[in-house]
Order: C-alpha cells, then sequence, then structure tokens
C-alpha cells in the first residue's frame, strides 16, 4: 500500500457565540468550515483514501448526437459511486457520466492512460448570484503521468498507435492493450495502526528478495490487518557511501551475508546511528551445506525425538516409564552437547562481520527470548523454532539487529528446493510477520522519545492559541 500521510497537526477554530452576536456571512462562514474540518480530518486520520462503493468503468457505444469524428471506439461510462480522498473529502458520482479518453500514441510508444476522479469545492467555482444551495462536485481527468495524492483511480488503459476500442479484458488479471484494467484500485479502509517501511540493497538478486518480501507484504491483510508494508520497496546502493539521512525513512534493512562483508565504512557508520535510533538491521545468511546447517539438523531431529519419547511415557507403565527415563536421560545429555557445539559455530558466524555492525551487546537465540518479546509474541504467538519450522534455521537478535541463519524469505513466496507444506509457509509467514511488527514498534517508540528538529529549530514559531508550560515543578521557598 502507499504511505498515506496524516493530516497537518493544527488546533481546531471555531467562532465563539455570544448573546448579541450578529451574524453575518464571514462569520457563518467559519461556523460551518469549523465542522467540515474536522470531520475531513477525521476521515483522514482514520482512514485511507480509495472507493466506497460503484465508480466502475464500461466500455459503451458513442452518443449518438455527437459529430461523426467524436463517434468512435474511445467512450467508457463511469458508474454511480463514493470514494474518499486523501484530504478525507468525498467524492459522490449520482448518475452515470459519458467520459471520451481522448489521448493518442504515437510510433512505437506504449501510453498508460489514467482515469481519476478529485473533489471540487464548489466554493471556490464561479457560480451565479443567488444560488443558495452548493453541490459538491468532482471532476473527471485522464492522465498519461502517476496520478497525485488527491486523485481516486478508478481505471487504467494502455493504448498503442492506431485506432482504439475500449474493450473489456479478456483476463480480469492479465489486461491487455486497449483493455480497461481495473487492478490498482484502492479501496477505502481503515487506517492500520503500523505501517512498515522496509529497504534492500541492490545486487543481482534484488529482484527475488523484494518478490520475497512483496509476497509476505500481501498476506498482511488477512494474518494482520493492523500492519501494511508501505509500498514500493525502498532500494539502497551498497556502493554509495550512505549516511542517517538515507536510512532513517525505514523501519527495517535487509542485508544479506555477503552484502554485509562488503559494505563501505561510510555505511557500516551509518547503519550503527541507524539501529541507535531505533532502526531495525534484518541480515539473512545460507548456511546451506554448512556444519551449522547439519548441527541444527540434528538437534532438530533429537529434539523431536525427545517430544515423541515424553508423550509416549505418559501413557506407560511405571516398569516401562523407568526404562524410558533413562532414554529420555541420554537424549538430554546428546542435546546439551549438540547446543555447545551450534553455539560455538553460531559464535564463529558472527565474528566474519563483528567489525562491519554492532555486536557489542550479545545476540540472543530465539528460544532464549522471553516468551512476551515481541519477536514471539506479536502479533502470533510462537513456540521454539524447531517446532514451527521443518528445516535447520536459527534466528538471533541483540535489539536493533536480527540475524537469520537458513532459509526465510524465499518461504515467503513458496520458493524451497524442498516441497512445502501449507503449515510450513504459514508458519514462516507468522514469523515473517513478527519481524517487521517487531520494526515498526521499535523504531516508533524510539521516535517518540526523540525531540522534533521540525519545532525545536523554529525560532520563530509562534503557539497558536495561548498554551501555557504544565510542570510538575515544585515551589520549595520557605
Amino acid at each position: 500500500m502507499n504511505d498515506f500521510p496524516y493530516p497537518t497537526i493544527k488546533s481546531f477554530e471555531r467562532l465563539q457565540v455570544s448573546d448579541g452576536l450578529m451574524i453575518n456571512s464571514e462569520r457563518w462562514r467559519l461556523a460551518h468550515e469549523y465542522h467540515q474540518h474536522r470531520q475531513n480530518v477525521q476521515y483522514q486520520s482514520l482512514f485511507l483514501p480509495g472507493i466506497i462503493c460503484g465508480l466502475g468503468v464500461a466500455p459503451i457505444a458513442a452518443p449518438a448526437d455527437l459529430p461523426a469524428k467524436f463517434r468512435d471506439g474511445r467512450w467508457v461510462q463511469i458508474q454511480p459511486g463514493m470514494a474518499i480522498d486523501l484530504q478525507g473529502n468525498f467524492i459522490v458520482v449520482p448518475t452515470p457520466l459519458d467520459f471520451r479518453i481522448s489521448t493518442t500514441a504515437y510510433g512505437d510508444e506504449i501510453v498508460v492512460v489514467y482515469l481519476v476522479l478529485s473533489y471540487v469545492d464548489p466554493a471556490k467555482l464561479k457560480r451565479a448570484n443567488g444560488n443558495e444551495i452548493l453541490v459538491e462536485t468532482f471532476r473527471v481527468n485522464e492522465k498519461t503521468d502517476l496520478p497525485l495524492e488527491t486523485d481516486i483511480e478508478i481505471c487504467r488503459i494502455a493504448i498503442a498507435e492506431g485506432k482504439l476500442e475500449i474493450q473489456k479484458p479478456l483476463d480480469i488479471f492479465a489486461p491487455s492493450l486497449s483493455q480497461l484494467d481495473m487492478r490498482y484500485r484502492l479501496q477505502a479502509q481503515i487506517r492500520p495502526q503500523n505501517l512498515v517501511r522496509l529497504a534492500t540493497f541492490k545486487e543481482h538478486q534484488q529482484n527475488t528478495i523484494q518478490e520475497n518480501l512483496h509476497f509476505l507484504g500481501q498476506s498482511l491483510s488477512s494474518l494482520a490487518p493492523s500492519l501494511s508494508l508501505v509500498e514500493p520497496i525502498g532500494k539502497l546502493d551498497i556502493n554509495t557511501e550512505l549516511t542517517l539521512s538515507h536510512l532513517s525513512p525505514y523501519h527495517l534493512i535487509y542485508l544479506t551475508h555477503a552484502q554485509v562483508l562488503t559494505i563501505n565504512d561510510a555505511t557500516q557508520l551509518a547503519l550503527r546511528e541507524y539501529m541507535a535510533i531505533g532502526g531495525v538491521v534484518l541480515i539473512e545468511a545460507s548456511i546451506q551445506n554448512s556444519q551449522l546447517e547439519n548441527l541444527l539438523g540434528i538437534y532438530n531431529e533429537l529434539q523431536g525425538a525427545n517430544n515423541k519419547l515424553k508423550k509416549t511415557v505418559q501413557s506407560q507403565s511405571m516398569a516401562q516409564q523407568a526404562n524410558q527415563s533413562s532414554m529420555q536421560a541420554e537424549l538430554l545429555s546428546e542435546l546439551e552437547a549438540i547446543t555447545i557445539e551450534i553455539n560455538a559455530s553460531i559464535q564463529d558466524f558472527l565474528n566474519s562481520f563483528r567489525s562491519q555492525l554492532p555486536l557489542e551487546v550479545p545476540m540472543q537465540i530465539f528460544a532464549d527470548l522471553e516468551r512476551n518479546h515481541p519477536l514471539r509474541s506479536q502479533p502470533f504467538l510462537l513456540p521454539n523454532l524447531p517446532e514451527i519450522l521443518q528445516q535447520p534455521m536459527q534466528i538471533l537478535t541483540n535489539g536493533g539487529l536480527v540475524v537469520i541463519l537458513g532459509k526465510l524469505s524465499p518461504i515467503w513466496s513458496g520458493q524451497s528446493d524442498q516441497p512445502l507444506t501449507r503449515e510450513t509457509i504459514r508458519n514462516c509467514q507468522e514469523l515473517g510477520i513478527n519481524i517487521f511488527h517487531y520494526a515498526a514498534q521499535r523504531y516508533g517508540m524510539y521516535q517518540t522519545m526523540q525531540v522534533n528538529p521540525q519545532y525545536q529549530n523554529n525560532l520563530n514559531l509562534q503557539p497558536e492559541s495561548d498554551q501555557r508550560r504544565i510542570t510538575n515543578m515544585v515551589d520549595t521557598t520557605p
């Protein structure tokens, strides 16, 4: 989804009413504008712009009363409906509206025509004197550049040179030239509680990585509606000496292990500063055909055998339980030994980029995090990784840094060397959503503890109302 801004923070002003106040047109206008402004702020704050209902677009024959040169296949009819725009204004199309697409393509170019609606304030239109009723209206435009934030897109059409005959698509999810494309219509909806902005570093696998993140973002509307991914996902140049200003717009920055080893000194410093202000750096490292993969695989098998043994013991006799308890003790001993080897292997891996990113704060593995830690509990309550993932994997964090040892992101888009069950895909999606949610929450909390430089540096800023500084200072003068 798009990153729609909140309304400007500004005090509401309304008319002070008292006995004997004379009402004129200016005061009447102020009283009504207050309610209109308050309504707009409410809708802009709580809802995202888009189509509420209707506003379909259908190809039609040209009206018969027009000159012959205008009776062509370029006509569409906009159906009645309602929408709400970025400023919280309602756009109402009360009756069907015939519209002709006039854009022409030349040569080999393919031109995309955007059909959009925009709100028109009737008070700003020229009107005849004596008209007591103002009807809020709208404007229909066709554009060849991207719609503005204040526009409501109701349709788009790709056209080429030659005669244009607008048609309904044979496949609505893959329209061809001259066919109505309805895939990008936005529906009005409640504003999500949290938005997460992501960025990745450019490389030859850039499209694959962004595709994986995009698929996870798609699942948010059904699995975690209170969270939404802002698209397009940002792209950072790994060869550029980045600064904090390049990174600060994002809640989460994704890197591969190979990228971490190649980032320049300036970018390393920027990433450290970025994590210090609440940003989260997510590193995903493949452990395929490594010693760590083998150790984690053995650990998962031992843990699975131990869990099965626990279930078996509960239904056995006392004599059988005594025999099984020795087997369980042996399994636990092997688990402890393999855990030591895994921890040593993980430390060796972390040492490979210890100089690039801050590892002064010790990293914790997923299983050692508190049960109420956001990575394990928000919005999905997750047990230990071996219980939800059917492959060797480990996740570590020290706050601003989250390291994934294994392949997690490819599963978000259904890509894997091994057959994937629906349960595995869903578990990996929930784990990824927890990471997104953690990054958005961490960044947001850090930002709420910062002084806004926009107001701190504006020395000429004057308060809009008679507000006084309130403190809890106590006068101790005797």
